[in-house]
């Protein structure tokens, strides 16, 4: 009798504790109670914008609070000295994807706000700044915003959509077949490429080059700009020298920072991921693009010759090799996560089966990995025609295309 008893006391406990005897409830609310205040820069500073030495500048703020002292995220936002925020000239998270009270802003970004904003170069102008809020199902703006003078430095802010060189340097001599360059971004979580960085896939030879912002000699606005003794872009129509050895370069302008490097690309392969065996050594043929006339491959099933010894099923996964610069291994794959069940660019979604005709259209698109990309990272499958059949792979880096893609085609 005193055994049941006992046993009754401790349900009877459970029951009070489950159904909250102690009349303290802890609600969820998370209403925001507090608003921050702009800290830092104090308002009306001004900024020396040093975009060439890439200096960051750091915007911070005190946290908000919400009622039930549950995390919050932020967003800063800047617009032209009379705007309302409504439609800012920028807008970003906060660091720490959201959770920090501070903003670490590059001076290549300013630098195209303060272009925007109708602040010409070498001059000094004001931009204002705020910071909104955002709970589980609420979005506020602080009550407060500050003003911050920014002073731009000599070169380019807003960009042109494109920029050329032509030269007996380059694949072309004249302007109108120009080479051209196309403004990249960072798509990959890895990457962390800054406003205003042009790029293009090209032969380049020793010899002269001139560099334009359009291809056409009656376009408006058409500049000329040329590399000076210290390796700056400068605005002219004068010849710039290139007296490297031939070769294929990932040519990048960083017009924000009025800099030009020249990379070499060479060895670029196709292999198959699961042994890590090349099925194809692709040549630049020109015109941004490298090929593989002879290209082969017989999908690896388990037991076969060239299969891992720990394959169960029927393999095809591959991507590609590259060496960068003198010594480099870096991959160029796609924008799967290792599983092939996500994407590592936003807006797109990952599909994992063989590309025998459902696939999206950027299925092919060619991404840049760099050299630390996992085992598996950027895979993509071959279609099953391929299997077993000689055929022709390419890359081609094309500034105008929506994007770097490569495509195979069946000898036959």
């Amino acid at each position: 009798m005193k055994a049941l008893l006992n046993r009754m006391m401790i349900v009877l406990l459970v029951v009070c504790t489950l159904s909250s005897c102690d009349e303290e409830d802890y609600d969820l609310n998370p209403e925001i109670v507090e608003m921050g205040n702009l800290v830092f820069p104090e308002s009306n500073a001004t900024i020396v914008l040093d975009v060439e030495n890439d200096d960051r500048i750091s915007f911070s703020w005190t946290p908000a609070k919400a009622a039930d002292g549950g995390a919050l995220s932020y967003r800063i936002l800047f617009d032209e000295k009379d705007g309302d925020f409504s439609e800012p000239l920028f807008a970003a998270t906060s660091d720490n994807g959201g959770s920090a009270s501070s903003y670490t802003a590059s001076a290549a970004r300013l630098n195209v706000m303060a272009a925007q904003a109708g602040i010409a170069q070498l001059e000094t102008g004001e931009i204002i700044w705020t910071v909104e809020v955002l709970s589980s199902y609420n979005r506020l703006r602080f009550d407060t915003q500050a003003s911050v003078q920014l002073s731009r430095p000599e070169g380019l802010a807003i960009f042109p959509e494109y920029m050329y060189i032509y030269g007996s340097a380059t694949e072309s001599e004249n302007i109108e077949n120009a080479i051209a360059f196309k403004e990249i971004s960072s798509e990959l979580p890895h990457q962390n490429i800054q406003p205003g960085v042009f790029e293009s896939i090209t032969k380049l030879s020793p010899g002269e080059f001139h560099i334009a912002n359009n291809n056409s000699l009656n376009a408006e606005g058409l500049s000329y700009y040329y590399i000076n003794e210290e390796g700056k872009i400068r605005g002219g129509d004068q010849a710039s020298s290139f007296d490297l050895e031939e070769g294929v370069y990932r040519v990048r302008m960083n017009l924000s920072q009025s800099t030009i490097s020249f990379t070499p690309i060479s060895n670029v392969q196709l292999y198959i991921i699961a042994n890590q065996v090349v099925k194809a050594n692709l040549n630049y043929i020109g015109n941004h693009t490298f090929e593989a006339d002879d290209a082969y491959f017989e999908f690896l099933t388990p037991g076969a010759p060239e299969a891992p010894s720990w394959l169960g099923w029927e393999e095809e996964r591959y991507r590609f090799s590259f060496t960068l610069g003198e010594n480099q291994t870096s991959y160029i794959g796609s924008f799967h996560n290792p599983d092939m069940n996500g994407s590592l660019v936003a807006g797109l979604d990952a599909y994992n089966a063989r590309p025998n005709g459902g696939e999206p259209a950027y299925y092919h698109n060619v991404y840049f990995l760099g050299p630390d990309a996992e085992y598996w990272q950027g895979a993509w499958k071959f279609a099953d025609r391929f299997n077993g059949q000689a055929f022709t792979v390419r890359i081609v880096f094309d500034p105008k295309a929506e994007h770097y893609y490569h495509e195979f085609q069946l000898n036959q």
